[in-house]
């Protein structure tokens, strides 16, 4: 049984960002929805954790928070064309 979730950009964007890092990682390519499962998973694994950090966040972010989650992207030290990254992302 599957389920439709409505996401942010901002929330959409991260689960891509993540797919591709994963499949990068370790050559696995998992679909949007086994990666949604497997969070909600450990998510509820690691819930006082989750909780804990979920009422340590004030939104909304002030111009220091921003700039600090926007220099987050590291170099992976992987060279691609723009071209390439739809190919990498989906197959």
């Amino acid at each position: 049984m599957s389920t439709s979730v409505k996401m942010s950009k901002e929330g959409k964007d991260a689960l891509d960002i993540l797919q591709a890092k994963i499949l990068l990682a370790s050559g696995k390519k998992l679909s949007q929805q086994e990666l949604l499962d497997l969070l909600v998973k450990q998510a509820n694994l690691q819930e006082k954790e989750l909780i804990k950090t979920l009422s340590e966040i004030k939104l909304p972010l002030n111009t220091e928070e921003q700039q600090k989650v926007m220099s987050l992207p590291t170099n992976w030290g992987i060279k691609t064309k723009e071209e390439e990254i739809d190919q990498t992302l989906y197959g």
